[in-house]
């Protein structure tokens, strides 16, 4: 008879206009899976971290996994310049087919955690320029996913395997 597997254990650090009311289908997926979702990166295994919530990553080499989706890093670009982007592209989600009700509810929990949790938000506008992705590229086992449009993560990237062979980049 064969033991069973422990589960994984899932930390999800989420960005300036993220929490769980925005990520329920994610959070949804990950138990259906089998994984066990954490509210700390330190007691999981895989954290995943979106936009500016790789701010908060474990600095220092374990043998956590990464998933990165979006980190801040855009070498000779301004956190200003990125933030107008994305605050005029936020209006083309409409454009790409967005129903109307997600894409209105969705900017509703973006502006309540924007605004309800405003340590965090000044945390990540005060330190934003300090997180330096190659750093954490070579201390860890990283998967990194870049979207389409992506107003905060350069799309080259390329530069980054050769820092860390078991860093994998997905567009």
């Amino acid at each position: 008879m064969s033991q069973a597997r422990p589960r994984a254990k899932v930390a999800i650090l989420y960005g300036v206009v993220g929490g769980p009311h925005s990520q329920v289908r994610l959070l949804r997926g990950l138990r259906a899976a089998g994984y066990t979702v954490v509210s700390g990166p330190a007691k999981a295994d895989i954290i995943i971290a979106h936009s500016a919530g790789c701010l908060w990553l474990p600095e220092s080499e374990t043998d956590q996994t990464l998933l990165l989706v979006g980190p801040p890093y855009w070498p000779g670009k301004t956190i200003r310049q990125s933030a107008k982007e994305r605050s005029r592209n936020n209006f083309r989600f409409r454009e790409y087919g967005y129903p109307f009700r997600r894409w209105f509810i969705r900017n509703l929990w973006g502006i309540y955690y924007l605004i309800f949790e405003a340590r965090r938000t000044r945390y990540i506008i005060r330190h934003m320029a300090e997180f330096n992705l190659e750093q954490v590229v070579q201390a860890h086992d990283v998967t990194i996913v870049r979207n389409n449009d992506d107003e905060w993560l350069t799309p080259d990237l390329e530069h980054l395997t050769e820092l860390n062979s078991r860093t994998q980049i997905i567009r």
